[in-house]
């Protein structure tokens, strides 16, 4: 029914449409501010924006505001509702191409934005029946009652439903962007705190959260220490902009999706192990070493390395000693009982290995080869450059053959038995000094196997029967020990001094707002110790000739901008329900 135009209209209207006139400048201003010139996915955001923008324009500020015409008011209220939202799919659209925005546009299009969403939510929940009693009055057309009967009524309830859904969907994309996020741990890299498949909310709101893909956020107030579990970026992956882009478009389908969906995956199509969940470490004006399972620590105020007592509250290396509780729900042991005390006895052994004694012996062995050595001058000049233990004890036979035969044979073996003895008492660090006497104690054994073979070669036996000998076999055992630990233990167990010192020898600490993590189960955690790819190492710096092995020891810090929050609640399962 239609009313005068000259009865005045109410102050709550009036209210209303100074809030609306507000948000919908906002959201013409965030809308300008989506245009792009790049010939990508950018260019689809302006024109996105503008159309939803138009529409909500006409249902809003010419039907309700200009015409008080309430008639289409249902369909003014939702698009109005969701303006914020369908703005936010587009501000990220527009930073999706191959170049980003500067920050100033960034920074305005957010002030918009969030105008946009505050006075939305306020002025939509105010045209709503038995809130707009005041603000309808003086109406050319008041709204009247929906009612339906019938296939209308089933048809309404289906779309309120589906409205409904997409309501909660968005209602915690914004939720889980700034405030809680849901987080599935995905391996057993902090076994026992955490196991595969815990669900746990992640506080954000502290850590200072971002708008995707953009330096603009809100304030971070948390303050970090040692001991603090956080989630973080994985570092390990590049971070230009195309995978960036990826990366939150897939995270964004993950939260919508309650965690069901995972698109976020690598070159090779495997999920990519991002974000991550670990431990806070090391902090910033710290130089950090670990060795044998013992993180140490020194600052400015002292060049002492000493022990961080809190890491070994949280370091778990023998799983076989966690609560019976929890180790049944353990998929993987990295070893036994018996294996893990192989290991600290081997480690022993290690410490108390006397270099003087083996110094030697070096010379002991490479004389007594000399003296057995019948070199054959047909038989060609001795060269080799393989020193990875793997390969140099695989190709043992062969290698003997060779050096006890070929011309320089003889010389190349001293020269390897004793390159490493100039440099025997040099001033090292725990780490370099303890992958030292590994590199001398690998050379030790080779040399005695070499003597050994020798012999049996002087003496005439069959080369199939070398290896059944029982000093062979006694030697055999010592270097799959030795190298089970080096290429399977050492890179988990340890650590070199980081961030290394510098050319001249001063040392360098984690700069400022930056961060050091580990996971818990050390022997089952690739963390920001380590890198994903083998590379080929030295044993021994100082060793011309040192033995190598294959490593993945590449540590660094992170900057605390790319910790996503701390997990605060595990709410699944439901028998270990609790504060983490």
């Amino acid at each position: 029914m239609y009313m005068s135009n000259k009865k005045e209209l109410s102050k709550e209207f009036k209210t209303f449409r100074l809030l609306t006139f507000i948000e919908l400048s906002a959201a013409a201003l965030f809308t300008l501010l989506n245009l792009s010139f790049h010939a990508d996915i950018s260019l689809l955001a302006f024109p996105l924006a503008l159309i939803y923008f138009g529409f909500t324009c006409w249902y809003v500020l010419k039907k309700l505001i200009l015409d008080t015409d309430g008639k289409n008011i249902y369909a003014a209220i939702k698009l109005n509702e969701y303006l914020p939202y369908f703005l936010f799919i587009t501000f990220i659209i527009r930073r999706a191409g191959k170049n980003g925005t500067p920050l100033i546009i960034d920074v305005f299009a957010v002030i918009a934005w969030f105008i946009v969403f505050v006075l939305a939510y306020f002025t939509s929940r105010n045209l709503y029946p038995g809130k707009n009693t005041k603000i309808v009055q003086g109406w050319n057309v008041v709204p009247a009652e929906r009612k339906f009967k019938g296939m209308a009524r089933i048809a309404f309830e289906i779309v309120d439903w589906i409205d409904a859904f997409f309501w909660a969907i968005f209602t915690v994309l914004i939720f889980q962007i700034f405030l809680l996020q849901l987080y599935e741990i995905p391996s057993e890299s902090m076994v026992p705190t955490f196991l595969i498949k815990d669900r746990v909310f992640v506080s954000k709101i502290d850590c200072g959260p971002k708008f995707p893909l953009t330096d603009v956020g809100l304030p971070e107030f948390r303050k970090y220490k040692r001991g603090d579990t956080i989630v973080l970026r994985n570092p390990h992956y590049t971070m230009d902009r195309k995978s960036e882009v990826k990366t939150v478009t897939s995270q964004l389908i993950y939260m919508l999706s309650l965690t069901t969906i995972k698109l976020n995956k690598d070159a090779d199509g495997e999920l990519k192990a991002d974000p991550l969940v670990k431990r806070i470490t090391g902090l910033p004006g710290e130089q950090l070493v670990m060795q044998d399972g013992t993180l140490y620590h020194r600052t400015q105020a002292s060049d002492i390395f000493e022990p961080v007592a809190l890491d070994a509250k949280y370091a778990t290396w023998n799983l076989n000693a966690v609560n019976p509780k929890l180790k049944k729900y353990v998929h993987h042991f990295p070893f036994d009982a018996a294996e893990y005390q192989k290991m600290l006895d081997f480690e022993e052994t290690r410490r108390n290995y006397d270099l003087d004694a083996a110094e030697f012996q070096a010379y002991e062995l490479a004389r007594q080869f000399k003296k057995l050595c019948v070199v054959n001058k047909d038989a060609g000049t001795f060269r080799y450059s393989e020193l990875y233990e793997g390969q140099l004890f695989r190709n043992k036979n062969e290698l003997f053959k060779r050096m006890y035969m070929q011309e320089g044979g003889a010389a190349w073996f001293e020269k390897f038995m004793t390159s490493w003895v100039d440099s025997k008492n040099d001033v090292r660090d725990i780490y370099a000094e303890s992958n030292y006497r590994l590199n001398v104690m690998a050379k030790i054994i080779f040399g005695k196997m070499m003597v050994e073979y020798a012999r049996f070669y002087s003496d005439g036996m069959e080369e199939r029967n070398w290896d059944s000998q029982p000093s062979v076999k006694e030697l055999m055992e010592e270097i799959e020990l030795h190298y089970w630990y080096v290429q399977n233990l050492l890179d988990s167990r340890n650590m070199p001094v980081f961030p290394s010192n510098d050319t001249n020898g001063n040392p360098q600490y984690i700069p400022a707002n930056c961060y050091f993590m580990m996971g818990d189960n050390r022997f089952n955690s690739l963390d920001l110790r380590h890198s994903y790819d083998y590379s080929e190492k030295a044993l021994a710096e100082a060793d011309p000739l040192s033995i190598t092995y294959y490593s993945i020891m590449a540590p660094q810090y992170i900057n605390k901008k790319y910790i996503i929050g701390k997990p605060v609640f595990r709410f699944w399962p439901a028998n270990r329900l609790g504060k983490v």
